[in-house]
Protein backbone atom coordinates (compact mmCIF):
# COMPACT_ATOMS: atom_id res chain seq x y z
CA UNK A 1 0.00 0.00 0.00
CA UNK A 2 1.34 3.45 -0.95
CA UNK A 3 2.41 6.06 1.61
CA UNK A 4 -0.51 8.24 0.48
CA UNK A 5 -3.12 5.53 1.18
CA UNK A 6 -1.54 4.57 4.50
CA UNK A 7 -1.45 8.20 5.63
CA UNK A 8 -5.08 8.81 4.70
CA UNK A 9 -6.18 5.57 6.41
CA UNK A 10 -4.37 6.50 9.64
CA UNK A 11 -5.83 10.02 9.74
CA UNK A 12 -9.37 8.84 8.98
CA UNK A 13 -9.10 6.13 11.64
CA UNK A 14 -8.01 8.62 14.31
CA UNK A 15 -10.79 11.00 13.35
CA UNK A 16 -13.42 8.24 13.41
CA UNK A 17 -12.35 7.05 16.88
CA UNK A 18 -12.39 10.64 18.14
CA UNK A 19 -15.91 11.25 16.86
CA UNK A 20 -17.31 8.26 18.75
CA UNK A 21 -15.31 9.09 21.92
CA UNK A 22 -16.54 12.68 22.15
CA UNK A 23 -19.15 13.61 24.79
CA UNK A 24 -20.47 16.53 22.70
CA UNK A 25 -20.44 16.94 18.93
CA UNK A 26 -21.20 19.86 16.67
CA UNK A 27 -21.02 18.85 12.98
CA UNK A 28 -21.76 20.96 9.88
CA UNK A 29 -22.07 19.55 6.36
CA UNK A 30 -22.09 21.25 2.95
CA UNK A 31 -22.19 19.77 -0.53
CA UNK A 32 -21.44 21.74 -3.72
CA UNK A 33 -21.96 20.49 -7.26
CA UNK A 34 -20.40 22.71 -9.92
CA UNK A 35 -20.22 22.75 -13.71
CA UNK A 36 -17.25 24.67 -15.08
CA UNK A 37 -14.73 25.30 -17.82
CA UNK A 38 -10.92 25.57 -17.53
CA UNK A 39 -9.23 27.09 -20.61
CA UNK A 40 -5.68 25.99 -19.65
CA UNK A 41 -5.95 22.83 -17.61
CA UNK A 42 -2.21 22.00 -17.81
CA UNK A 43 -1.08 25.58 -17.01
CA UNK A 44 1.16 25.89 -20.05
CA UNK A 45 0.69 28.34 -22.94
CA UNK A 46 2.98 26.28 -25.20
CA UNK A 47 0.51 23.38 -25.13
CA UNK A 48 -2.74 25.06 -24.12
CA UNK A 49 -5.73 22.76 -23.69
CA UNK A 50 -9.15 23.54 -22.27
CA UNK A 51 -11.82 21.30 -20.81
CA UNK A 52 -15.28 21.41 -19.33
CA UNK A 53 -15.70 19.66 -15.99
CA UNK A 54 -18.18 18.73 -13.31
CA UNK A 55 -17.14 18.51 -9.68
CA UNK A 56 -18.68 17.52 -6.36
CA UNK A 57 -17.15 19.13 -3.24
CA UNK A 58 -18.17 17.85 0.19
CA UNK A 59 -17.30 19.96 3.24
CA UNK A 60 -17.60 18.53 6.76
CA UNK A 61 -16.48 20.57 9.77
CA UNK A 62 -17.13 20.34 13.44
CA UNK A 63 -16.05 20.51 17.07
CA UNK A 64 -15.78 17.52 19.41
CA UNK A 65 -15.73 18.11 23.16
CA UNK A 66 -14.23 15.34 25.28
CA UNK A 67 -14.14 17.14 28.63
CA UNK A 68 -13.92 20.64 30.09
CA UNK A 69 -10.16 20.55 29.31
CA UNK A 70 -10.04 18.80 25.91
CA UNK A 71 -11.62 19.38 22.51
CA UNK A 72 -10.90 18.79 18.82
CA UNK A 73 -11.64 20.79 15.67
CA UNK A 74 -12.17 18.87 12.42
CA UNK A 75 -12.32 19.85 8.76
CA UNK A 76 -12.62 17.47 5.80
CA UNK A 77 -13.13 18.47 2.17
CA UNK A 78 -13.00 15.71 -0.45
CA UNK A 79 -13.54 16.67 -4.11
CA UNK A 80 -14.50 14.41 -7.00
CA UNK A 81 -13.91 15.93 -10.43
CA UNK A 82 -14.67 14.62 -13.93
CA UNK A 83 -12.98 16.43 -16.86
CA UNK A 84 -14.26 15.87 -20.37
CA UNK A 85 -11.03 16.59 -22.29
CA UNK A 86 -8.12 15.95 -19.91
CA UNK A 87 -5.98 13.01 -18.88
CA UNK A 88 -6.95 11.44 -16.57
CA UNK A 89 -10.61 12.30 -16.86
CA UNK A 90 -11.53 11.48 -13.25
CA UNK A 91 -9.48 12.85 -10.35
CA UNK A 92 -10.02 13.01 -6.59
CA UNK A 93 -8.63 15.59 -4.16
CA UNK A 94 -8.52 15.51 -0.36
CA UNK A 95 -8.07 18.17 2.32
CA UNK A 96 -8.30 16.91 5.91
CA UNK A 97 -7.39 18.88 9.03
CA UNK A 98 -7.65 18.00 12.72
CA UNK A 99 -6.52 19.98 15.78
CA UNK A 100 -6.55 18.65 19.34
CA UNK A 101 -6.47 21.13 22.27
CA UNK A 102 -5.82 20.11 25.86
CA UNK A 103 -5.31 22.09 29.06
CA UNK A 104 -2.78 20.34 31.27
CA UNK A 105 -3.31 22.93 33.97
CA UNK A 106 -4.48 26.52 34.35
CA UNK A 107 -1.10 27.64 33.01
CA UNK A 108 -0.12 25.01 30.46
CA UNK A 109 -1.93 24.27 27.20
CA UNK A 110 -1.06 21.71 24.52
CA UNK A 111 -2.04 21.73 20.86
CA UNK A 112 -1.49 19.02 18.25
CA UNK A 113 -2.61 19.36 14.62
CA UNK A 114 -2.29 17.44 11.40
CA UNK A 115 -3.21 18.41 7.85
CA UNK A 116 -3.40 15.90 5.02
CA UNK A 117 -3.73 17.10 1.43
CA UNK A 118 -3.91 15.38 -1.93
CA UNK A 119 -3.85 18.11 -4.59
CA UNK A 120 -2.76 18.94 -8.13
CA UNK A 121 0.42 20.76 -9.15
CA UNK A 122 -1.15 24.25 -9.14
CA UNK A 123 1.64 26.66 -8.17
CA UNK A 124 4.55 24.73 -9.72
CA UNK A 125 6.27 26.69 -12.51
CA UNK A 126 8.37 24.05 -14.31
CA UNK A 127 8.62 23.92 -18.06
CA UNK A 128 9.33 20.21 -17.63
CA UNK A 129 6.39 17.82 -18.06
CA UNK A 130 3.81 20.58 -17.70
CA UNK A 131 1.34 18.70 -19.93
CA UNK A 132 1.18 15.83 -17.45
CA UNK A 133 -1.32 15.50 -14.65
CA UNK A 134 0.84 15.74 -11.53
CA UNK A 135 -0.77 15.28 -8.13
CA UNK A 136 0.97 15.21 -4.78
CA UNK A 137 0.34 13.91 -1.28
CA UNK A 138 1.32 16.23 1.55
CA UNK A 139 1.14 15.83 5.31
CA UNK A 140 1.92 18.57 7.87
CA UNK A 141 2.13 17.55 11.54
CA UNK A 142 2.55 20.27 14.17
CA UNK A 143 2.60 20.45 17.95
CA UNK A 144 3.02 23.23 20.50
CA UNK A 145 2.94 23.97 24.22
CA UNK A 146 1.81 27.31 25.64
CA UNK A 147 2.77 28.34 29.17
CA UNK A 148 1.24 31.33 30.97
CA UNK A 149 3.98 33.12 32.92
CA UNK A 150 1.75 35.71 34.57
CA UNK A 151 -1.36 37.77 33.91
CA UNK A 152 0.21 39.68 31.00
CA UNK A 153 2.70 37.31 29.35
CA UNK A 154 3.05 33.78 28.03
CA UNK A 155 5.47 31.75 25.94
CA UNK A 156 4.98 29.15 23.21
CA UNK A 157 7.29 26.36 22.04
CA UNK A 158 6.47 24.27 18.99
CA UNK A 159 7.70 22.11 16.18
CA UNK A 160 6.54 20.44 13.01
CA UNK A 161 7.30 17.87 10.35
CA UNK A 162 6.05 18.08 6.77
CA UNK A 163 6.61 15.91 3.72
CA UNK A 164 5.40 15.93 0.12
CA UNK A 165 5.34 12.96 -2.25
CA UNK A 166 4.38 13.25 -5.94
CA UNK A 167 2.42 10.58 -7.83
CA UNK A 168 4.88 10.78 -10.73
CA UNK A 169 7.93 8.97 -9.35
CA UNK A 170 10.24 10.58 -11.93
CA UNK A 171 8.99 14.08 -11.07
CA UNK A 172 9.05 13.44 -7.33
CA UNK A 173 12.29 11.47 -7.25
CA UNK A 174 14.35 10.19 -10.17
CA UNK A 175 15.31 13.13 -12.40
CA UNK A 176 13.55 16.10 -10.80
CA UNK A 177 13.61 15.29 -7.06
CA UNK A 178 10.57 17.38 -6.06
CA UNK A 179 9.68 15.14 -3.11
CA UNK A 180 10.80 16.79 0.13
CA UNK A 181 10.82 16.68 3.91
CA UNK A 182 10.77 19.72 6.18
CA UNK A 183 11.49 20.07 9.90
CA UNK A 184 10.49 23.18 11.86
CA UNK A 185 11.03 24.48 15.39
CA UNK A 186 9.85 27.77 16.82
CA UNK A 187 9.49 29.68 20.04
CA UNK A 188 7.82 32.96 20.94
CA UNK A 189 7.30 35.28 23.89
CA UNK A 190 4.06 37.29 23.96
CA UNK A 191 3.39 40.14 26.37
CA UNK A 192 0.31 42.32 26.73
CA UNK A 193 1.40 45.96 26.47
CA UNK A 194 -2.06 47.54 26.69
CA UNK A 195 -5.03 45.56 28.04
CA UNK A 196 -7.20 44.11 25.26
CA UNK A 197 -5.50 46.43 22.74
CA UNK A 198 -1.79 45.81 22.14
CA UNK A 199 0.53 42.87 22.61
CA UNK A 200 4.19 42.55 21.66
CA UNK A 201 5.73 39.38 20.23
CA UNK A 202 9.32 38.11 20.03
CA UNK A 203 9.99 35.03 17.94
CA UNK A 204 12.71 32.58 16.92
CA UNK A 205 12.09 30.11 14.07
CA UNK A 206 14.19 27.38 12.47
CA UNK A 207 13.45 25.38 9.30
CA UNK A 208 15.36 22.60 7.54
CA UNK A 209 14.08 21.80 4.02
CA UNK A 210 15.56 18.80 2.17
CA UNK A 211 14.66 17.59 -1.32
CA UNK A 212 14.80 14.00 -2.49
CA UNK A 213 18.09 12.45 -3.66
CA UNK A 214 21.14 14.68 -4.09
CA UNK A 215 19.21 17.80 -5.13
CA UNK A 216 20.08 19.65 -1.90
CA UNK A 217 17.88 22.06 0.06
CA UNK A 218 18.26 24.87 2.57
CA UNK A 219 17.97 25.70 6.26
CA UNK A 220 16.99 29.01 7.76
CA UNK A 221 16.91 30.70 11.18
CA UNK A 222 14.66 33.74 11.61
CA UNK A 223 14.64 36.24 14.47
CA UNK A 224 11.61 38.54 14.57
CA UNK A 225 9.59 40.94 16.67
CA UNK A 226 6.18 42.44 16.20
CA UNK A 227 2.89 43.77 17.47
CA UNK A 228 -0.73 42.61 17.44
CA UNK A 229 -3.01 45.65 17.60
CA UNK A 230 -6.75 46.10 18.09
CA UNK A 231 -7.24 49.58 16.65
CA UNK A 232 -10.98 49.40 17.25
CA UNK A 233 -13.67 46.70 17.47
CA UNK A 234 -13.77 46.75 13.65
CA UNK A 235 -10.06 47.05 12.81
CA UNK A 236 -7.41 44.48 13.81
CA UNK A 237 -3.80 44.41 12.57
CA UNK A 238 -0.51 42.63 13.09
CA UNK A 239 3.08 42.96 11.91
CA UNK A 240 6.28 40.93 12.27
CA UNK A 241 9.70 42.30 11.31
CA UNK A 242 12.95 40.38 11.46
CA UNK A 243 15.90 38.87 9.68
CA UNK A 244 16.62 35.39 8.31
CA UNK A 245 20.04 33.72 8.16
CA UNK A 246 20.12 30.84 5.69
CA UNK A 247 22.37 28.27 4.08
CA UNK A 248 21.48 27.06 0.58
CA UNK A 249 22.80 23.66 -0.53
CA UNK A 250 22.89 23.64 -4.34
CA UNK A 251 25.02 23.37 -7.46
CA UNK A 252 27.43 26.05 -6.20
CA UNK A 253 27.96 24.20 -2.91
CA UNK A 254 26.88 25.66 0.42
CA UNK A 255 25.94 29.31 0.01
CA UNK A 256 25.32 31.54 3.05
CA UNK A 257 22.77 34.30 2.65
CA UNK A 258 20.59 36.58 4.76
CA UNK A 259 17.38 38.44 4.04
CA UNK A 260 14.81 40.63 5.82
CA UNK A 261 11.62 39.03 7.07
CA UNK A 262 8.19 40.69 6.98
CA UNK A 263 4.67 39.49 7.70
CA UNK A 264 1.76 41.93 8.12
CA UNK A 265 -2.01 41.71 8.07
CA UNK A 266 -5.04 43.94 8.50
CA UNK A 267 -8.73 43.04 8.97
CA UNK A 268 -11.35 45.78 8.58
CA UNK A 269 -15.09 45.31 9.12
CA UNK A 270 -16.69 48.73 8.47
CA UNK A 271 -20.22 47.30 8.67
CA UNK A 272 -21.88 44.02 9.62
CA UNK A 273 -22.26 43.25 5.88
CA UNK A 274 -18.79 44.23 4.61
CA UNK A 275 -15.28 43.01 5.42
CA UNK A 276 -11.80 43.65 4.01
CA UNK A 277 -8.57 41.71 4.58
CA UNK A 278 -5.03 42.58 3.51
CA UNK A 279 -1.70 40.77 3.85
CA UNK A 280 1.91 41.48 2.91
CA UNK A 281 5.03 39.37 3.31
CA UNK A 282 8.68 38.98 2.40
CA UNK A 283 10.87 35.98 3.25
CA UNK A 284 13.20 33.28 1.98
CA UNK A 285 10.95 30.36 1.04
CA UNK A 286 11.08 26.97 -0.61
CA UNK A 287 11.09 26.85 -4.39
CA UNK A 288 8.03 25.90 -6.44
CA UNK A 289 9.88 24.35 -9.38
CA UNK A 290 12.53 21.73 -10.17
CA UNK A 291 15.32 24.22 -10.95
CA UNK A 292 15.96 26.23 -7.79
CA UNK A 293 16.02 25.11 -4.17
CA UNK A 294 14.83 28.42 -2.66
CA UNK A 295 13.39 31.82 -3.56
CA UNK A 296 13.24 35.34 -2.14
CA UNK A 297 9.48 35.83 -2.08
CA UNK A 298 7.39 39.01 -1.83
CA UNK A 299 3.61 38.64 -1.58
CA UNK A 300 0.55 40.87 -1.43
CA UNK A 301 -3.05 39.84 -0.82
CA UNK A 302 -6.38 41.66 -0.71
CA UNK A 303 -9.83 40.23 -0.04
CA UNK A 304 -13.30 41.73 0.24
CA UNK A 305 -16.72 40.32 1.06
CA UNK A 306 -20.05 42.13 0.91
CA UNK A 307 -23.65 41.08 1.44
CA UNK A 308 -25.66 43.01 -1.13
CA UNK A 309 -28.92 41.83 0.42
CA UNK A 310 -29.95 39.22 2.93
CA UNK A 311 -29.79 36.63 0.12
CA UNK A 312 -27.07 37.84 -2.26
CA UNK A 313 -23.38 38.02 -1.35
CA UNK A 314 -20.19 38.57 -3.35
CA UNK A 315 -16.54 37.99 -2.47
CA UNK A 316 -13.32 38.75 -4.27
CA UNK A 317 -9.62 38.07 -3.68
CA UNK A 318 -6.49 39.35 -5.41
CA UNK A 319 -3.00 37.99 -4.77
CA UNK A 320 0.40 38.81 -6.22
CA UNK A 321 3.71 36.98 -5.69
CA UNK A 322 7.10 38.21 -6.90
CA UNK A 323 9.85 35.57 -6.76
CA UNK A 324 13.57 36.24 -7.13
CA UNK A 325 15.69 33.17 -7.80
CA UNK A 326 19.38 33.78 -7.22
CA UNK A 327 21.80 31.76 -9.37
CA UNK A 328 23.31 30.39 -6.14
CA UNK A 329 19.93 28.78 -5.38
CA UNK A 330 20.11 26.40 -8.38
CA UNK A 331 19.82 22.75 -7.34
CA UNK A 332 22.47 20.11 -7.79
CA UNK A 333 21.99 17.67 -10.66
CA UNK A 334 23.67 15.39 -13.16
CA UNK A 335 25.21 17.95 -15.51
CA UNK A 336 28.65 19.56 -15.54
CA UNK A 337 29.59 20.85 -12.10
CA UNK A 338 26.45 19.39 -10.57
CA UNK A 339 24.09 21.69 -12.53
CA UNK A 340 21.01 20.01 -14.09
CA UNK A 341 21.41 19.25 -17.79
CA UNK A 342 20.11 22.09 -19.98
CA UNK A 343 19.93 24.64 -17.15
CA UNK A 344 22.04 27.81 -17.16
CA UNK A 345 23.32 29.26 -13.90
CA UNK A 346 21.40 32.53 -13.86
CA UNK A 347 19.24 34.74 -11.71
CA UNK A 348 15.54 34.61 -12.53
CA UNK A 349 12.49 36.74 -11.75
CA UNK A 350 8.92 35.53 -11.73
CA UNK A 351 5.52 37.22 -11.34
CA UNK A 352 2.42 35.27 -10.38
CA UNK A 353 -1.00 36.87 -9.89
CA UNK A 354 -4.48 35.47 -9.28
CA UNK A 355 -7.92 37.08 -9.16
CA UNK A 356 -11.01 35.34 -7.78
CA UNK A 357 -14.62 36.48 -7.87
CA UNK A 358 -17.59 34.54 -6.42
CA UNK A 359 -21.26 35.32 -6.01
CA UNK A 360 -23.90 33.44 -4.03
CA UNK A 361 -27.70 33.57 -3.99
CA UNK A 362 -29.54 31.98 -1.06
CA UNK A 363 -32.73 30.28 -2.26
CA UNK A 364 -33.80 29.20 1.22
CA UNK A 365 -32.22 28.20 4.52
CA UNK A 366 -30.32 25.25 3.05
CA UNK A 367 -29.95 25.84 -0.71
CA UNK A 368 -27.70 28.25 -2.61
CA UNK A 369 -26.76 29.03 -6.21
CA UNK A 370 -23.03 29.88 -6.58
CA UNK A 371 -21.02 31.23 -9.51
CA UNK A 372 -17.30 31.93 -9.75
CA UNK A 373 -14.49 33.16 -11.95
CA UNK A 374 -10.72 32.82 -11.51
CA UNK A 375 -7.94 34.37 -13.57
CA UNK A 376 -4.27 33.51 -13.03
CA UNK A 377 -1.16 34.63 -14.88
CA UNK A 378 2.50 33.71 -14.55
CA UNK A 379 5.44 35.42 -16.29
CA UNK A 380 9.22 35.11 -16.02
CA UNK A 381 12.41 36.43 -17.58
CA UNK A 382 13.91 32.91 -17.56
CA UNK A 383 13.58 30.22 -20.19
CA UNK A 384 13.71 27.63 -17.40
CA UNK A 385 10.29 28.64 -16.04
CA UNK A 386 6.89 28.41 -17.68
CA UNK A 387 4.53 31.28 -18.56
CA UNK A 388 0.77 31.08 -18.95
CA UNK A 389 -2.63 32.72 -18.56
CA UNK A 390 -5.56 30.74 -17.23
CA UNK A 391 -9.31 31.37 -16.92
CA UNK A 392 -11.70 29.16 -14.95
CA UNK A 393 -15.47 29.72 -14.64
CA UNK A 394 -18.11 27.68 -12.83
CA UNK A 395 -21.71 27.70 -11.69
CA UNK A 396 -23.30 25.34 -9.23
CA UNK A 397 -25.71 24.38 -6.47
CA UNK A 398 -24.74 24.22 -2.78
CA UNK A 399 -26.62 22.40 -0.04
CA UNK A 400 -25.97 23.37 3.59
CA UNK A 401 -27.21 21.03 6.32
Amino acid sequence: MSKRKVGLLVVLSLVSVSVFAAKERSIRVQNSVRLGYDDNVYQNDNDKEGTAYITDIINISGKLTFSSRSDMLLYWQPEFRYRLDADPKFITYQDLYARFNHALSQRTFLQLSDRFRYQDKDGQSDIHKTTQNQNYFENDLMGSADYTINAVSHTTLGGGYEFRTWDDSDYGGGTFNNDYTQWRADGSYIRELRPNTTQGVLGLNYMDHTYDGDRGGFNSTTISGGVDQNFSPNVIGNIRLGYSFSQIDGAQGDSDTSAPYLQAGLDVNPTARTSFTGTMGYSLSQSENSIYNAQDRFSLGLGVRHDLTGKISISSALSYIYSLYDGDYIRTGTGLGGVPVGVDIEDAKENYATFNLRASYQINRSNFIDAGYQFSTRSSDSGNLTEYDRNVVDIGWRLRL
